[in-house]
């Protein structure tokens, strides 16, 4: 279902899923759109806008489905190679077994631009065509070509950056199975808006193997990152694709040189001396080769790339409808968005020419961004959409989807004027100033004899929600505080606002007391549009790196990775310097570098809408102090509030909890989410880390991943017993208690009387270490090593050699009855002496060698099918996920804590486990991807067990605490037990039993009958 929204109508619930369109409104500042102030007075407001259909990207989505499910040839995913399934199953597998599920607007997008490449032709029978990126007329008589791109339109927060490597891995691993298939590159190239996007996407770098987002977001099978490995992704903010002067002479900086291509630029553009002068460039091909080499090691092959523009809304080229002039306020920022497109896409233009040869070398472009659309400066239509946009799941699917906070904006207020005053900030003030004979020229002392009114407003609003979050973290160190946000016209309107929030200025009255800074304590910032612009190009500036510190790490409590910066510990080594010097006045404090500077922030005062990329999620109140030309622009600034701080789900509701951001003076008003009384939102409760304690690897358990069974030819082996010779343990020869003294005999030999205490040594408690299970297993490795060594292994050239799972568990009974009936103990020995001496071992394991007898095969026997390679093997070191589930300490889990979903029963059973004194380790499942497989009314469905436990005598025990039994209880059982015998007659895994536990205090009493060592009674008193 789906909201409908129309016009003087309250919005229903409308069945099926929302069409894909966008809403166009001539924005107030395009040259044909602008409105004067009487014709706005006239109107009431800029003019109602369009709902315009995407027809191509509603085709698609209704094929994509039916490619999916495979409607028209009745195979899903037709046309698809062996590798893209691989990836889709694991894409779309059991979210149970995903540390963080994926959302579907991720899959979707990925499925979309996999099915333009791969998909049988049937289904794209009849597909709209997707226009190209066409080079204009001199790009064209440069050499330039057209290359394909293809949009997606995702909302902010919804997880751009995860797609690009769901996709990156879908081509290079591809790539790499089919080395001549031009539909796929192992040459990845990233292009972003700035360094804040670049350093967050170097988590794409193939080369990071694990700690990779191909693996913490579990995007490539762990046996699929060795091949990972072989393509190559590089990652560049546009400004690295800018050419260079060719202004220096052996590698030092000297006067221009006239070498390269002659360019003609503006000098001193803007102002009253600007002029035409000639400077020099490096060729294309000198360009290309050198960011090849800046950029990457050159591991990739193809000979085209795939490219990604991240935030492609930069990346467009120059339409001619209007002239910057037609820009008013904007025009600053205009003429920024069209130096960075036009850097942006001749960059590209240029890898499209070299990179391939005689081929293109751009083979195909997918944007990626949450407003797709032509903006300020592009000389197209501000507000249309890209033409190549194939996939959508907008800022209203997002909401209702819960991906990212709910923005509530101002509906109505006192005045009883049809558009709520604070709506629209600026325009209110405009207002006001021209009735009061103020003019319509505003100053930024104008401005702010108004505007402190709606930010006082709705900084009352933030103290509650910090009160709350406050009260609701008691007990956490240092818990952050929610942000608000000042979105200024310019610098000056910035400068007068930041001087009165912290403090240094009450021309304006009294500024909440909350957002003043103090020496040593600074809670609001402001960041100018210069000092963005230097941060997005790296700038080096002391106060560049510093701003872009606190910016980085608004809202972390730790530094990520728990690892300060050096860049960061050097600036602070500077100011410590200071703070310590003589000539200190008091302004400088001593900074702790453990301490995310941005942490506490509470405020930030800003030109423009910060760094695209900015990913702090505590945003809760945004203030616009400036005109907004269009609807883009209003979903950019508003966009910077709706990352959720939270995606633990909700355990009753299994959705996320809703988040709200307050917006004040952003007039976007294609959101129906506006509402002028709501409850106060609570913060989401801070969820529980869970993950493998390195400190607790000697605790780790291992475990098969059975994904079916076989029955395989198992061949026939006898023990000829009449050849397996006695064995006889003599504790005269061997002895197994020894007393010790420290008086010596005249003679100078140890007596063995005088005084003080004479110690007995014995094999007691290395006895207790044991059971004969124990030590026939231990005998039946031994013996199944030299058959191996000596007689072979099964494989497809010698097929007539004994597969050890065939050999082990009969060489193992054969064990067992040895000690049972051949093996004779004397005085206090016990059969567990056999591993004491060399002697006794090798004496069994030669005896039982020479007694196999191999018969012939029968297929009776049931395995367990496991992939192979790490692909099969699960284990404890792979957990690590957050939940807002209660947990409890542990001392003998691999992991640093325990998740209940029981008010007592798991927990009591948790206590046994980590105290019985025969259990050496145990793990509760949860998040661990442990499954037994069983079909259910016909439908293969997954069983998971309650916890896995290693006991004493090498047995490991699968438990299931069962309250209540329920319809399928039996058929888990059933198939545990199947689970149990085909891994036991797999051999590889030790021996594994399966129980059920009706009564949680009974199971100590249970693991005392398969543990060696026994539980305390005393203990077992206190936990009943």
């Amino acid at each position: 279902v789906h909201w409908s929204i129309e016009i003087g109508k309250q919005p229903v619930q409308a069945t099926g899923r929302r069409p894909a369109s966008y809403f166009y409104r001539v924005p107030e500042s395009s040259g044909r759109g602008r409105k004067n102030k009487k014709q706005l007075s006239l109107e009431g407001d800029l003019g109602i806008g369009q709902q315009e259909d995407l027809p191509l990207v509603n085709w698609l989505r209704n094929r994509v489905k039916e490619w999916r499910e495979g409607k028209l040839t009745g195979i899903p995913y037709d046309g698809a190679s062996s590798i893209t399934k691989e990836l889709l199953s694991l894409w779309r597998g059991d979210n149970t077994l995903r540390r963080q599920r994926l959302f579907f607007a991720q899959i979707e997008a990925a499925e979309t631009i996999i099915f333009l490449l791969e998909a049988n032709p049937i289904f794209r029978k009849g597909m709209p065509e997707v226009p190209t990126d066409q080079p204009g007329e001199g790009a064209r008589q440069a050499g330039f070509k057209a290359f394909t791109r293809y949009a997606c339109k995702m909302a902010t927060g919804t997880g751009k950056t995860t797609v690009m490597g769901m996709l990156s891995a879908w081509s290079i691993l591809n790539r790499v199975a089919a080395p001549t298939d031009d539909r796929f590159s192992d040459t990845i190239l990233i292009v972003c808006p700035n360094v804040t996007i670049r350093e967050r996407l170097q988590e794409l770098d193939t080369a990071l193997g694990d700690n990779s987002l191909y693996r913490t977001r579990q995007l490539v099978p762990p046996h699929r990152m060795e091949e990972l490995r072989r393509g190559e992704v590089m990652i560049a903010n546009w400004h690295r694709l800018a050419k260079k002067e060719t202004s220096s002479v052996n590698g030092t900086s000297a006067k221009v040189v006239k070498t390269g291509e002659a360019t003609e630029v503006l000098k001193n553009a803007g102002k009253a001396n600007e002029s035409v002068e000639v400077k020099y460039f490096e060729s294309d091909q000198a360009w290309f080769k050198r960011i090849r080499q800046e950029l990457g090691s050159g591991k990739g092959r193809s000979p085209h790339w795939l490219v990604f523009n991240d935030e492609a809304h930069h990346a467009y080229r120059r339409g001619d409808s209007i002239s910057l002039i037609d820009l008013d306020d904007d025009i600053s920022l205009a003429k920024k968005n069209a130096k960075e497109a036009t850097i942006w896409i001749e960059g590209l233009d240029r890898i499209n020419k070299l990179a391939g040869g005689k081929k293109k070398g751009i083979k195909h472009c997918i944007d990626l961004s949450a407003t797709p659309f032509y903006i300020q400066g592009s000389g197209n239509e501000v507000g249309k959409p890209f033409p190549w946009i194939v996939c959508d799941f907008g800022l209203l699917d997002a909401i209702e989807s819960g991906l990212v906070k709910i923005p509530q904006l101002p509906t109505r207020d006192i005045t009883g004027a049809e558009e709520a005053s604070y709506f629209n900030v600026w325009r209110w003030v405009e207002a006001m100033a021209e009735k009061d004979g103020l003019g319509n020229k505003l100053n930024p002392q104008i401005v702010m004899t108004y505007a402190a009114a709606p930010i006082i407003t709705l900084a009352q609003d933030w103290h509650r929600r910090f009160e709350q979050w406050q009260q609701d973290s008691k007990g956490e160190i240092h818990p952050v505080p929610p942000v608000f946000i000042v979105v200024c016209r310019d610098t000056k309107v910035a400068a007068e606002v930041f001087n009165w929030l912290a403090g240094y200025e009450h021309t304006y009255g009294d500024a909440p007391e909350w957002f003043q800074n103090h020496t040593g304590n600074e809670v609001t910032v402001r960041v100018d549009s210069k000092v963005v612009e230097d941060m997005e190009e790296g700038g080096t500036k002391d106060e560049t790196r510093r701003l872009r510190f606190i910016l980085d790490t608004i809202g972390k409590k730790v530094w990520p990775g728990h690892k300060v910066p050096e860049e960061w510990s050097e600036l602070v080594r500077k100011n410590n310097e200071k703070a310590a010097g003589d000539d200190n006045d008091g302004s400088y404090k001593w900074i702790d570098e453990r301490v995310p500077p941005g942490r506490n922030i509470r405020c930030i005062v800003s030109v423009s809408m910060l760094a695209e990329g900015w990913d702090a999620n505590t945003v809760t109140h945004i203030v616009g102090l400036r005109p907004f030309g269009s609807q883009l622009l209003c979903e950019q600034v508003v966009g910077r509030a709706l990352r959720r701080r939270s995606y633990a789900l909700n355990e009753e509701t299994d959705q996320f909890e809703e988040e709200t951001a307050k917006v004040f003076g952003v007039p976007f008003e294609l959101v129906p989410f506006k509402v002028s009384k709501t409850r106060d939102t609570k913060p989401p409760k801070e969820p529980n880390h869970i993950f493998s304690d390195p400190d607790k690897k000697d605790y780790e358990i291992e475990f098969p991943l059975v994904e079916g069974y076989y029955s395989p030819k198992t061949f026939e082996v006898s023990i000829a017993w009449d050849q397996v010779a006695q064995l006889t343990i003599d504790t005269t020869q061997i002895p197994d208690h020894v007393e010790l003294n420290s008086m010596t005999a005249p003679e100078g030999s140890l007596a063995f009387y005088g005084p003080g205490a004479k110690p007995v040594l014995t094999l007691a408690s290395w006895r207790k270490q044991f059971r004969n299970q124990q030590v026939a297993f231990r005998l039946a490795r031994e013996v199944c090593v030299r058959w191996e060594s000596e007689q072979g292994v099964a494989t497809a050239e010698q097929n007539d050699a004994i597969p050890m799972q065939s050999l082990f568990p009969k060489v193992a009974f054969a064990a067992r009855r040895y000690l049972r009936e051949k093996t004779v103990c004397t005085g206090t020995a016990e059969p567990c002496d056999v591993l004491l001496v060399g002697k006794y071992q090798q004496q069994v394991v030669d005896t039982l060698f020479e007694a196999i007898r191999k018969g012939g095969f029968s297929e009776s026997r049931e395995l367990p099918r496991i992939p192979k390679g790490s692909a099969g093997r699960g284990s404890t070191r792979f957990v690590d996920y957050h939940t807002t589930k209660e947990i409890y300490p542990v001392n003998h889990c691999h992991l640093n804590a325990m998740v209940a979903d029981t008010k007592k029963w798991e927990q009591s059973a948790g206590f046994a486990l980590d105290t019985h004194p025969g259990v050496f380790r145990w793990v509760k499942n949860e998040h661990l991807g442990f499954f037994m497989p069983y079909r259910k009314q016909g439908v293969p469905a997954r069983y998971i067990p309650d916890f896995i436990a290693l006991l004493d005598i090498g047995l490991t025990l699968v438990i299931e605490i069962k309250g209540q039994y329920g319809d399928d209880a039996d058929l888990k059982a059933k198939a545990a037990e199947r689970w149990v015998n085909a891994v036991n007659e797999d051999g590889n895994w030790g021996l594994w039993r399966y129980v059920v536990v009706k009564d949680p205090p009974a199971l100590p009493n249970i693991l005392n009958e398969y543990a060696l060592a026994k539980w305390n009674s005393d203990v077992m008193e206190g936990i009943q």
